[in-house]
C-alpha cells in the first residue's frame, strides 16, 4: 500500500482552536506514510514556518471566501483517502461529498454540549437536530477526553468512539532554561476575558493575596467590566497584558510560578499543557474532567471552589519546596502530551478508518 492521502479540513494559517489542531496534524503526520492536504485562508493570521508545511499540499482560499471554501473542501475530499472534518462550516456539503466520492471520514468533538454551549451551537446551526447531525455524519466521531465522550453520550445519545484522541502540545515551544525555585510570586490567567470563563474568580483570588502579582493574558467581551471591577475595588496587583503569540507567552512564563484556569466548562484546555511545559502548574476546576490528565497535588491541582484555590495558594506560599516539586512534575505531564507522541494514536486511527 502506498501513502495514505489525508485531508485536514481547516485553515492551517488562521488562529482558532480547530484550525490549530489541523495545523498540528498537517505538521506532525509522518510524511513517509501520509500525503497531507489542507486549506489556507487568503487573510490568514498565522505565518506558517517552512517546517510546518513541509510535505503539505494546500488550497489557497480566495475572495469571495464563501465560494472558495466550497472549492477547497471539494479539492480536499476529492483527492483524499480519509478526511478529517472537525469544523461546522459547510457540513451538509461535506456530508454530500464524502458520500458521493465514497470517502472515509472522521471528526472530533471537543466540548461538552451543556446548556450554555448547546444554546450557542443552536444559534449557529439553526436547530438541535442540526447540531447533533453535524456531529454524526462522518464514519467515526472521537471525543478528545473520556469525560467529554461520556457526557455527550449520556445527555445527547451521540454515537462516539470509545477510543479517545487526545490533542497534543508543542511543548518545545514553551520550555525554557530558567529553573523554578518554588517561591510563589507571580500568578497568571490565560484565556478569554469572559465571565463564564471564571475570570472573576481569578480576581477574587488576587484580592485575597495583595502581596502577589497577578497577570491576565487575553481579550474578550467582558474586558471593560473587568477594568471597572479592578478600579472600583482598588485592586492594584492585577495587570491586563492583552494578547500575545506563543513566543511572547513562552518568554513571560519563564518568570511565572502558577497558572489558574477557573473555567467550569472546557473540552481539553491545552493551555494547561503549555504552561506545564514551562514548569508552571495549573489550578483548575474539575467540572469538565480535568482529573483525567492532572493528578491533584502531583502535577497540578483539581479543585471544586474558589476557596480551594485560596487555600492551595496560602499553602504554597509557606511550602516553596512543594511548588517546585509540582512544577517539575508538570513538565513531565507536558512531555507525555507532546505532539510527537500523541500523533502516533492519530496515525493508527486514520489507518484503521481507511482499512475498515
Amino acid at each position: 500500500m502506498g501513502k495514505l492521502k489525508v485531508f485536514v479540513g481547516g485553515f492551517i494559517n488562521y488562529t482558532n482552536a480547530q484550525n490549530l489542531n489541523c495545523l498540528a496534524l498537517a505538521k506532525y503526520l509522518n510524511k513517509d506514510k501520509f500525503d497531507v492536504f489542507a486549506l489556507k485562508y487568503y487573510a490568514g493570521t498565522l505565518q506558517n514556518r517552512k517546517d510546518e508545511l513541509d510535505g503539505v499540499k494546500t488550497f489557497n482560499c480566495f475572495k469571495p471566501a464563501r465560494l472558495s471554501l466550497y472549492l477547497g473542501f471539494l479539492w480536499g475530499i476529492w483527492q483524499c483517502d480519509v478526511a478529517y472534518l472537525p469544523k461546522g462550516e459547510l457540513w451538509q456539503f461535506n456530508r454530500f461529498l464524502v458520500m458521493f466520492f465514497g470517502k472515509k471520514s472522521f471528526q472530533t468533538i471537543e466540548g461538552i454540549l451543556d446548556q450554555e454551549n448547546l444554546k450557542s451551537a443552536i444559534a449557529v446551526m439553526g436547530s438541535y437536530e442540526n447540531v447533533i447531525a453535524q456531529k454524526s455524519y462522518t464514519d467515526r466521531v472521537y471525543p478528545i477526553t473520556a469525560f467529554l465522550g461520556q457526557y455527550n453520550q449520556q445527555h445527547h445519545q451521540m454515537e462516539l468512539q470509545s477510543k479517545v484522541l487526545y490533542l497534543g502540545c508543542d511543548s518545545h515551544n514553551f520550555k525554557n532554561d530558567v529553573p523554578k525555585h518554588g517561591q510563589l510570586k507571580k500568578v497568571v490567567y490565560i484565556g478569554r476575558l469572559k465571565r463564564r470563563k471564571g475570570i472573576f474568580d481569578f480576581l477574587q483570588v488576587a484580592q485575597h493575596f495583595p502581596e502577589l502579582a497577578f497577570y491576565i493574558f487575553g481579550n474578550g467581551e467582558d474586558k471593560q467590566e473587568i477594568e471597572s471591577y479592578l478600579k472600583t475595588n482598588v485592586i492594584v496587583n492585577v495587570k491586563l497584558m492583552g494578547i500575545t503569540d506563543h513566543v511572547g507567552l513562552s518568554q513571560f512564563l519563564a518568570d511565572v510560578d502558577l497558572h489558574i484556569l477557573p473555567s467550569r466548562s472546557e473540552g481539553f484546555p491545552k493551555v494547561t499543557l503549555e504552561t506545564a511545559a514551562a514548569g508552571v502548574p495549573s489550578i483548575v476546576y474539575g467540572d469538565y474532567g480535568a482529573a483525567e490528565w492532572i493528578t491533584s497535588d502531583e502535577n497540578g491541582w483539581v479543585v471544586k471552589t474558589v476557596d480551594d484555590i485560596i487555600h492551595i495558594i496560602a499553602k504554597l506560599k509557606q511550602q516553596p519546596e512543594k511548588l517546585k516539586a509540582v512544577s517539575n512534575e508538570a513538565i513531565r505531564l507536558a512531555d507525555r502530551f507532546d505532539w510527537n507522541i500523541i500523533i502516533k494514536d492519530w496515525e493508527e486511527e486514520i489507518t484503521n478508518i481507511y482499512e475498515s
